[in-house]
């Protein structure tokens, strides 16, 4: 789970820091390689971090309650499938009344069965004065201007060319899997011929299609019957990097105390020393193969780190300045 602060880290573009060893004046037409490294100290224990949560059980929302009965039905060893979506979050933790289990999400066979898919097709802006009336996306029930949204990513690949984000698309459009306990003004029958998304208007279609859908079934592991059983386990399973302060030389240990006390330390190439070999005691040596010429935007990260008694996550930035 990562933290607040990584998330801000991971949203800015990185920034040398003047002033900083190892950090030299960029000439204006000279590309070269910025590293921006970031180590986070936890805010909260390692166990709290690793955890999965389960929703909370005023959230009505078919999907997380169906969420909800998988997870509670494979920690008590009952059987639970769901078809075309994963049943339990894979890999994840959780606590049941003092009890501590790592789930699994396994495909046990598939099921034909059929679903409303939405698909949308580009008609113009809303402006125009030829494009028709349409529905704002806004106006529709939450669990439709979820779809809508899917669907209007696959639309506007389809129109534009280019990327979008797939892993919410299916069969060019948004799988309705969830009907029976939801809202829809949109499937199985639109009651729209139009949306409006972001200003553009599309056209509504909705097919009964039957899909051949993998049965997930999820199970639980019991791996601690206490917390501090569970500290362990977590220490265990997390941890990528174990570090003392005698496992680094003078220069790189200092390097690091100062780095930990900083939001994000920058240097460019050429790099230091110390900075150099702090990259590679972090796992992160394939960053530092980058040049003017090959390196593209890029993560590395270490997760998690153990250091003198604390724990961190770390991050590294590439990016090619000028």
């Amino acid at each position: 789970m990562p933290s607040t602060t990584r998330r801000a880290f991971l949203g800015a573009t990185a920034t040398g820091l003047t002033g900083l060893a190892g950090c030299d004046s960029l000439g204006e037409s000279d590309p070269t390689v910025e590293f921006t490294l970031h180590v986070d100290r936890l805010d909260h224990p390692l166990a709290e971090t690793v955890l999965w949560t389960l929703p909370e059980s005023t959230d009505e929302s078919p999907v997380q309650q169906t969420r909800r009965r998988a997870v509670a039905a494979a920690v008590a060893g009952e059987r639970f499938s769901t078809y075309g979506y994963s049943a339990v979050p894979d890999g994840e933790y959780v606590e049941r009344d003092g009890r501590y289990y790592l789930l699994d999400d396994v495909v046990t066979g598939s099921e034909r069965i059929e679903r409303s898919i939405l698909r949308l097709s580009w008609v113009g802006r809303v402006e125009n004065e030829e494009t028709p009336e349409a529905t704002p996306r806004e106006d529709l029930p939450e669990f439709d201007q979820n779809a809508v949204m899917a669907a209007y990513f696959a639309a506007r690949a389809e129109e534009h060319g280019g990327g979008a984000p797939w892993d919410l698309i299916e069969q060019g459009g948004f799988v309705y899997r969830h009907l029976d306990g939801v809202e829809s003004e949109l499937a199985p029958d639109p009651e729209h011929e139009y949306v409006a998304v972001h200003g553009t208007v599309l056209e509504v279609t909705v097919t009964q299609e039957t899909l051949v859908e993998p049965e997930h079934t999820g199970f639980a592991t019991e791996v601690a019957d206490s917390a501090a059983a569970f500290d362990d386990v977590a220490d265990a399973a997390a941890v990528e990097r174990r570090l003392a302060p005698d496992d680094l030389g003078p220069d790189v240990r200092d390097l690091f105390e100062r780095v930990r006390g900083l939001e994000r330390y920058s240097e460019t190439m050429p790099l230091s020393d110390a900075f150099e070999s702090l990259v590679e005691t972090l796992r992160m040596r394939d960053a530092l193969d980058c040049s003017p010429e090959n390196c593209r935007p890029k993560l590395y990260e270490t997760e998690y780190l153990a250091y003198d008694g604390e724990y961190y996550d770390c991050a590294l930035y590439t990016n090619v300045t000028e």
